[in-house]
């Protein structure tokens, strides 16, 4: 399998298991559906390791602001010489 196959699939399963808790914690307590958002957030960060090993996310170690360049000052005569 590849990276973003398997990467897509983890993405998938995190709002799946997110929307079944949701259902679920509508129907009981929060004690007994904990279980299904742990495993949702459990899959959101294997999501986002695959996500940031592939490089799809700069990192900010990496990351270099660009300079501003500034054109130089040219002066320009406002008074031109009669001749």
């Amino acid at each position: 399998m590849k990276t973003p196959l398997v990467e897509s699939l983890v993405g998938w399963a995190t709002l799946g298991f997110f929307i079944l808790w949701v259902m679920e914690f509508r129907r009981t307590q929060f004690q007994e559906s904990y279980w299904l958002l742990m495993l949702s957030s459990s899959c959101l960060f294997g999501f986002l390791y695959l996500r940031n090993r592939r490089g799809a996310v700069p990192v900010l170690s990496k990351y270099e602001p660009k300079k501003e360049v500034r054109p130089k000052a040219t002066i320009k005569p406002s008074i031109k010489k009669k001749k």
